[in-house]
């Protein structure tokens, strides 16, 4: 019908789709809009005709599955769609501030439309995801999340100025004095155990494996030397 299709290159895809298809797309999603319920009584009594199977995967066994899907735009920290693409699967995610980061990446197609997602749908299942090049598999590494985080949080020499004329820097100093009592010793450690830290709570137990490590590595160099 004269639709397009545009991707993330503003490139025309309704080539690649059949007019037989284009067609049905429509009616097809019109076929599945549902009235969301209202509350949690109507949610329970009927329920959302979806079905999630899985549960929790280790990711070592979906190396079967080439395209993820990732439809949320509440999403905070968009953990899934990283996980994703640094296994070098297709993700289809929606244009959204939150997405803008992944958007450099080619196995990335991201609609703005229910016509969209189906041509990126059809597109990523006739094809094979590109390899990631050693700059883009850095990017998804927690070194250079931690960059990224260290450069955002960054204060200038402007903010810095209002700060320390304000009084402010000094209950940043008071703040980070108190975090560092509260997080730090045996004290520390079990407040993580109470908030759910799981295995890294030990912090304590980390530092005296690791200098008794340290210390070792030195004790055999002066052996050997």
């Amino acid at each position: 019908d004269g639709q397009s299709i545009p991707d993330e290159m503003g490139n025309d895809l309704s080539n690649d789709v059949p007019a037989s298809i284009l067609s049905k797309i429509s009616e097809t999603w019109k076929s599945y809009d549902l009235e969301l319920p209202k509350s949690i009584h109507q949610f329970r009594r009927d329920s959302i005709p979806g079905k999630f199977g899985f549960g929790r995967v280790d990711h070592a066994l979906l190396k079967q599955y080439k395209i993820f899907v990732n439809p949320s735009v509440s999403e905070v920290l968009c953990t899934t769609t990283a996980e994703a693409l640094a296994m070098g699967k297709f993700v289809i995610i929606p244009v959204h501030p939150s997405n803008s980061f992944f958007m450099k990446f080619p196995n990335c197609l991201c609609y703005r439309n229910n016509l969209e997602f189906a041509a990126n749908l059809r597109w990523a299942l006739s094809r094979e995801p590109e390899p990631l090049s050693a700059e883009l598999s850095h990017e998804l590494t927690w070194e250079a999340a931690t960059e990224r985080f260290i450069e955002e949080a960054k204060i200038g020499e402007p903010e810095a100025f209002i700060r320390l004329k304000t009084g402010r820097s000094k209950l940043d100093d008071r703040i980070a004095w108190f975090h560092n009592e509260l997080g730090s010793g045996v004290k520390g450690d079990a407040i993580r155990k109470v908030l759910g830290a799981g295995p890294i709570s030990n912090q304590v137990r980390y530092e005296m494996t690791k200098q008794l490590n340290e210390m070792e590595e030195v004790s055999d160099e002066e052996d050997v030397s």
